[in-house]
């Protein structure tokens, strides 16, 4: 199958209209501009609320090699669980639509972009590769925690394809009686010694008594949290104290993970912009439909957008206050669009539970020895 015509003829070009049709459709929109052959495809779709950027392609050898190689690898990574059987098949395939494994991924790839991304592609699929390369599965005992009164246990787990990353760092809460119960799953990836965070997701809304008892324990994150003053509106105490227990353990988790891998330079993700499109052409959509109006439903987006994007920094941004280890270098808009962050990787923190953690990390008999980097 020709990946480069997939790419070229149908990608491209449907794009421009704001929606790919891999036998699901795909809300993608944007332009390209390929500079050696002077073309652009100017996006078509118009929405007072769609954020379209350009795809600007400025080495295209370079773009199509690295384009075939992630292609390549995400087949092999992905099975066949992560795509439907009208596609497995093969009965959907023509000339035409080229509906396929491979238009899938190409689709969902740009899901993943933001706007740094579109405007240096090369750059895009080399970091997406090496999210790819520089991480494997992996599973060990973390120990027990006095404050949480369980055993921690982490694991790096494959994702679907349809998500952020290739794969999600997980942390699992586990009774003496061995009942588990899953802190919020992290979205992440790792390039030239840089760990990339795009989401925290929760997905677990178990309600046991282990799980009541464990959420009851997270609240110890509250203590040493003062009042400070920042830059951003969104980033003040107020804001600051609004964030989720759970969440924050986990960024806590990780970034003493990460540290013990040698990886103390941390890009949390702001916005992937397509995403934010896929929602809008969704919402429009549906109001033709009728049953709620498109102010309805792009109230609902704004609402759950400004959530997602401001809570993954706030989360962060939280940690630092706690943990004088972790050091702003750049917040969003300063440098790029993402909010960076340094670990000097001496704990220095004023909340006990997130400290215990940390030291807890610090201490492991197992830790995976530099399996994370190969």
């Amino acid at each position: 199958m020709n990946i480069l015509d997939i790419f070229y003829k149908n990608i491209v070009k449907e794009a421009i209209e704001g929606r790919i049709n891999s036998f699901f459709y795909y809300n993608v929109a944007f332009s390209t501009f390929l500079f050696e052959d002077n073309a652009k495809y100017e996006a078509k779709i118009v929405h007072d609320d769609l954020i379209l950027p350009t795809l600007y392609i400025k080495d295209k050898k370079k773009f199509n090699e690295l384009l075939l190689r992630y292609v390549d690898a995400s087949l092999k990574f992905y099975d066949d669980s992560n795509f439907p059987e009208e596609i497995l098949n093969g009965k959907m395939y023509d000339e035409n639509l080229r509906i396929s494994k491979e238009k899938t991924i190409l689709a969902l790839l740009f899901s993943n972009a933001t706007i740094e991304d579109f405007n240096n592609p090369v750059a895009f699929l080399q970091r997406r590769l090496s999210f790819f390369y520089n991480t494997e599965e992996c599973e060990y005992e973390l120990g027990y925690s006095n404050l949480l009164n369980c055993n921690l246990q982490v694991r790096i787990c494959k994702d679907r394809i349809n998500n952020e990353t290739p794969y999600q760092f997980v942390v699992s809460c586990i009774s003496e009686s061995g009942e588990k119960y899953d802190l919020p799953k992290l979205k992440f990836g790792v390039c030239d010694n840089k760990a990339y965070i795009y989401a925290i997701q929760n997905d677990n809304d178990s309600k046991t008594e282990f799980s009541k008892r464990i959420k009851r324990n997270l609240y110890k994150v509250g203590e040493g949290f003062s009042t400070i003053n920042d830059n951003f509106d969104i980033y003040q105490e107020g804001n600051l104290n609004d964030i989720t227990p759970s969440f924050l353990v986990v960024s806590n988790i990780f970034v003493s993970y990460m540290n013990r891998l040698g990886i103390n330079d941390l890009v949390v993700s702001s916005m992937l912009i397509e995403r934010w499109n896929a929602k809008v052409i969704s919402n429009d959509l549906k109001s033709k439909l009728k049953i709620k109006s498109y102010e309805e439903y792009s109230d609902e987006q704004n609402r759950i957008q400004s959530n997602l994007t401001e809570k993954l920094l706030r989360t962060f941004l939280r940690l630092t206050h706690h943990c004088n280890n972790l050091n702003i270098v750049s917040y969003p808009t300063e440098q790029d669009f993402n909010l960076h962050i340094f670990n000097d990787g001496n704990i220095r923190g004023n909340n006990s539970l997130l400290n215990s953690i940390a030291n807890m990390m610090l201490e492991a008999d197992k830790i995976i020895d530099n399996k994370l980097l190969k």
